[in-house]
């Protein structure tokens, strides 16, 4: 059996009539080519060229054999180019779970711009706080905030740290100031947590922190936490992301009660490759390189 990348070498002699003038159109060696149609010639069974003294002649096997290669060079070129258009439309749908706070913040202003560059791409975003299965396929991706995961065949890439940590408004604290010190904290009223949030870190090391302190709030979901420190009623917890966008919020100097969470992109390893649900990865991760800095509650890389 002959080797079909022999048939490259047979074209460009053809086409040239020389071994010379094919290395040279090749980029390779004049031995190597010469080689080659040696090789194509003993696979086939045939003798394709008559060698004289200035070149190669084809044989009327060999001017036969021009037109069925140049059939294959053809199907060659357009597979080539039937892949990179495929790699151009990315086509199918990511089933993607994640936090309220995520999906709000960062998942769906993403889609919105992925979808305007691949229109065939769907996003399915489940935003709930449950660990839903990805090993069993109930999603493709999960952005988890946590520990580590270690189930098997799970691929894991660290995105961030989330960090959150007390905030109040600026007219909340032109009324009552800002507290300097746990022990101030007695004075203010914060934000308490009911149903999902009552088991909440922040919030728990906060009620602990103060146990006094009167409660101005209870929220059970952290847009409703979010909103109720932008009302300026009480001090609470936020993410530093969710602080940072509102110029109208004052991180309270109380780094005790700052609490720090690993952000997590997850995928089975049997997606790895797959095309759609690599292009969302690669857009999460490279969306994380530009915001980290509002996860972390840092200012902005050089500002």
């Amino acid at each position: 059996m002959f080797d079909w990348d022999d048939l490259k070498y047979f074209l460009a002699v053809a086409r040239t009539g020389s071994t010379l003038a094919a290395a040279r159109s090749l980029k390779v060696n004049q031995t190597t080519v010469a080689r080659r149609i040696d090789a194509l010639e003993r696979g086939l069974g045939l003798t394709l060229f008559v060698r004289l003294p200035n070149g190669y002649r084809l044989t009327e096997r060999g001017e036969a054999t021009v037109a069925l290669a140049e059939q294959v060079e053809q199907g060659a070129s357009t597979l080539a180019d039937t892949a990179r258009g495929w790699n151009r439309t990315v086509a199918g749908t990511v089933r993607v779970t994640t936090t309220e706070i995520l999906a709000i913040d960062v998942v769906a202003p993403l889609v919105s711009e992925l979808r305007s560059q691949h229109p065939s791409l769907s996003i399915e975003l489940i935003a709930d706080d449950r660990r839903l299965d990805l090993s069993r396929g109930e999603v493709d991706v999960a952005l988890r905030v946590g520990s580590c995961p270690e189930e098997p065949g799970i691929v894991r890439r660290r995105l961030a740290t989330s960090v959150w940590a007390l905030h109040c408004t600026r007219s909340y604290a032109e009324r009552h100031g800002l507290p300097g010190t746990i022990a101030d904290l007695g004075r203010h009223e914060i934000v308490g947590g009911t149903g999902g949030l009552k088991e909440l870190g922040p919030l728990v090391a906060l009620r602990k922190a103060a146990p006094d302190a009167p409660i101005g709030i209870h929220c059970n979901s952290v847009p409703n936490l979010i909103a109720a420190v932008r009302s300026g009623v009480a001090i609470g917890p936020l993410p530093c992301w969710a602080a940072s966008v509102d110029d109208g919020l004052l991180r309270c100097p109380l780094p005790e009660l700052e609490a720090r969470s690993d952000i997590w992109l997850l995928y089975h390893e049997s997606l790895r490759e797959s095309p759609h649900v690599r292009l969302f990865r690669e857009a999460v991760t490279a969306r994380f390189e530009v915001v980290r800095h509002r996860f972390e509650g840092r200012s902005a890389p050089g500002a």
